[in-house]
């Protein structure tokens, strides 16, 4: 009985263990992403930003070009900051939700959350809210 129990044990945490790193990946494939497309609006690669972008957000945006002049117009702190960090991750409903730390260029402190959902065998950019904190950076 013991022997079962112990096996039982051993492929429960096994099993975690397992998930955790997938977990662990998954993070940082999709902190890659996130990465990409800040550094694509940061030298003005409309295609290569547009590129990270879900189907949903396609659909909103014909194209490229109406896509960038968007995102500068309502986010941007996102597509020319100073600096920017990652803070929290987690999985919700098989969406990844990455919460980033954004210095924009005046120093002003935004908290911008990012979901990505998987597309096929990819993940994509599928939203991001932006809320300014009450806080400037040094």
């Amino acid at each position: 009985m013991k022997l079962i129990i112990n096996i039982f044990l051993f492929c429960l945490v096994s099993g975690n263990l397992y998930a955790f790193e997938e977990d662990k990946k998954t993070f940082e494939l999709t902190k890659e992403i996130i990465t990409q497309q800040i550094e694509a609006f940061k030298i003005e690669d409309a295609e290569k930003a547009y590129s990270f972008a879900a189907p949903y957000i396609k659909l909103r945006f014909d194209n490229s070009d109406v896509f960038m002049k968007m995102v500068k117009e309502n986010y941007e702190p996102v597509s020319n900051p100073k600096d920017f960090y990652f803070l929290k991750s987690k999985i919700v409903n098989g969406e990844i939700y990455h919460q980033v730390q954004i210095i924009s260029q005046s120093n002003k402190i935004y908290i911008a959350t990012y979901s990505l959902t998987l597309t096929g065998s990819d993940w994509k950019i599928s939203g991001c809210a932006l809320s300014l904190m009450d806080q400037e950076s040094v």
